[in-house]
């Protein structure tokens, strides 16, 4: 009877079965697939899996059974099956179902048609369509020395480069050839050749095909001139590779290829491996190597990773390592090494690579990474809450909090391990150099991913000498021993210090008596310095804010001269942080000339001055007042001023 050609299917219960295909993984899986059935050469000393795709239709139901075999036929005959078993229904077998051939079955070359067969109860077999296995054990000339390779000229140089693309080897026939055999070929400046990749290879689809091996010519640009050689060793398509053939040679006279490469050198790799902040700076691999021309390209290959070429401006020339390649076989840790090839402009056959370099690397971190990686700041970690015993409000400390517990806490990132430390930081954002408090992971007491942990206390002392500020940044770091990451900040108001007294202003043009006259040095109406004392509360970019009052009487007695106020503004420099700054006041006709006395008895006029300290929107401190008597007036109603002596206009 005739079966419906439908897969896994059958139209009756008479023992005629319709099989899907036995598979064969390393063929089938393979990228790409092999579909000619030749088993690779390194999978035939151990067993062979095959594998039943999935349960064929009726299958053995209660009270049934059926024979379940692997078909393993060699010249027309089937042998022993190298699996056979009854199988009792209702089959509850995992599908698709895999079958270990033992490696005895692998031994003898050969070819091997493969299948499965399914018996019924009735004893009416079916077998799945056959499949040819070929099993090749030996390789192309009977693994026997293959002919030594001829060359077509005895010199290579510029004349024959400029009318011949490749160099055209002739091997002899061989025995045992078949379709699709390789010849490998190997270009050496040495006799004997030492142990090295091969230069390329030629494959031959069809085994009739002259045995013509076309090598470029660039290929003998990378190594000296002088004698160089080329010897050959045949493959076939189960990957069986023969010895060697014996050395053929020839005199080559071409122009210098870039050579002697020399291995890549790695700053980073200077401490013996590459972390996060060298990424930060910049990874850089040294490309050295004679006869550079420019616009050579050079090619780097770190680890697996092949990179873009980049020009060869310079040498030696630094070659930037981005991000992206640096973390392309996983943030570690790891290792690996890394290559470089040089490309001449105008070619596509670049050298052979350069020796290699060792690479080792961890990019991990304490906590969840980040978007912007490898950027120290990562906004995706948790921030801390900072909060005082005696205050009792988040992030708000005042002075009732001294001789009470000052604290941050947060919730602990992701995954959290044992041993990692995050560091805490009062202000100067983002600096990490002076920590304030810690905190160490131990997830054997609870630690883990969303606990809330709590930071070693914030000394006082710490809190008072960073000043009061109504938006202190507070912030942290993680570390893994090898990686950090910095937090973003959290926002504390702090109220802790009362403004201090600062010292009084001088007047430099006063004398000892404070009184600024007609021979005051500088002379009044070019400007009256006002000198401010240096402090130690003094800070680079604080700001000094002089208020500058004039009044009728000595001493800031009677009327205030009101268009005589003034405020005079300077920001310090690092400098004057240190040493003090004196302001001018240089407004003589409407600041200075105005004050004086409208009593022509007075004993004189005089201004006031006092300043203010800031650092960004808080008062650190203010002066006390300080006056100095102001007289323009000399004998006889007489004024002085910046046109002489007279009377006053």
């Amino acid at each position: 009877m005739s079966a419906q050609k439908t897969t896994g299917s059958r139209l009756s219960r008479n023992g005629i079965f319709r099989l899907v295909d036995i598979e064969v993984p390393i063929l089938d899986d393979a990228n790409p697939p092999i579909p000619e059935g030749y088993i690779p050469h390194q999978y035939l000393d151990t067993d062979l899996v095959v594998r039943i795709p999935q349960l064929w239709d009726d299958a053995a139901q209660a009270g049934e059974f059926n024979i379940v075999e692997i078909v393993w036929s060699r010249s027309g005959g089937e042998g022993v099956p190298p699996f056979k078993e009854r199988w009792d229904g209702p089959i509850t077998k995992p599908f698709p179902f895999s079958v270990t051939v033992p490696r005895d079955y692998l031994e003898n070359d050969g070819t091997v048609r493969l299948a499965y067969r399914i018996t019924d109860e009735t004893g009416i077999p079916t077998t799945s369509d056959f499949r040819t296995l070929v099993i090749d054990r030996t390789p192309p000339n009977n693994n026997v020395t293959p002919p030594t390779p001829a060359f077509p000229v005895g010199t290579i140089d510029e004349d024959y480069a400029a009318r011949h693309r490749t160099v055209d080897l002739v091997l002899s026939a061989y025995l045992g050839r078949r379709a699709y055999d390789r010849v490998y070929y190997y270009i050496s400046d040495q006799s004997p050749p030492p142990d090295s990749a091969p230069s390329g290879y030629v494959e031959f689809p069809d085994e009739n095909s002259p045995l013509v091996i076309p090598i470029l010519v660039d290929l003998f640009r990378l190594y000296h001139n002088g004698t160089q050689y080329v010897h050959l060793r045949l493959q076939d398509r189960s990957g069986n590779r023969g010895p060697r053939s014996d050395q053929s040679p020839v005199e080559v006279r071409l122009k210098e290829a870039p050579s002697d490469l020399k291995p890549l050198v790695i700053p980073a790799m200077a401490s013996g491996l590459i972390n996060r902040h060298d990424a930060r700076i910049g990874v850089v691999a040294n490309v050295q190597y004679d006869n550079w021309n420019a616009r050579d390209l050079v090619t780097i290959r770190w680890g697996s990773t092949l990179l873009d070429a980049q020009e060869v401006t310079e040498m030696p020339f630094g070659a930037g390592i981005p991000w992206s390649k640096l973390i392309a076989m996983g943030m570690g840790f790891a290792e690996g090494s890394a290559t470089y090839t040089i490309t001449r402009y105008g070619s596509n056959t670049p050298t052979l690579p350069s020796p290699p370099t060792l690479i080792r690397w961890d990019f991990r971190v304490a906590g969840q990474d980040h978007i912007n990686a490898p950027a120290l700041l990562n906004l995706d970690l948790p921030t801390v809450t900072v909060f005082g015993e005696g205050s009792k409000t988040d992030n708000h400390i005042d002075i009732r909090d001294k001789d009470q517990r000052v604290y941050a806490s947060v919730l602990l990132y992701h995954q959290p391990r044992d041993g990692e430390v995050l560091e805490l930081f009062w202000g100067g954002f983002p600096s990490m150099d002076k920590p304030v408090a810690s905190y160490i992971v131990d997830t054997g007491s609870g630690d883990a991913e969303g606990v809330r942990v709590t930071f070693s206390d914030i000394p006082w002392q710490v809190i008072v000498d960073a000043g009061n500020d109504e938006k202190l940044r507070v912030y942290y770091s993680t570390f893994n021993g090898v990686n950090e990451q910095l937090s973003n900040f959290t926002e504390v108001m702090v109220d802790v210090v009362p403004p201090q007294v600062l010292r009084r202003v001088e007047f430099p043009s006063a004398n000892s008596n404070m009184f600024i006259g007609c021979d005051a040095n500088p002379a009044m109406w070019d400007h009256i310095p006002v000198q401010i004392l240096p402090e130690t509360v003094f800070r680079k970019d604080d700001d000094l804010v002089v208020e500058w009052q004039g009044y009728e009487e000595f001493a800031g007695g009677g009327q205030a001269i009101t268009s005589t106020a003034d405020t005079l503004t300077h920001r310090l420099t690092e400098e004057e942080a240190k040493k003090g700054y004196t302001f001018e006041q240089r407004n003589y006709d409407e600041k200075i000339k105005p004050i004086k006395s409208p009593d022509p008895q007075s004993p004189g006029s005089s201004v006031s001055v006092i300043y203010t300290l800031w650092r960004k929107n808080r008062v650190i401190g203010s002066s006390r007042l300080r006056y100095a008597k102001i007289d323009r007036k000399r004998v006889g109603n007489i004024y002085c001023g910046p046109n002489g002596d007279g009377p006053e206009d």
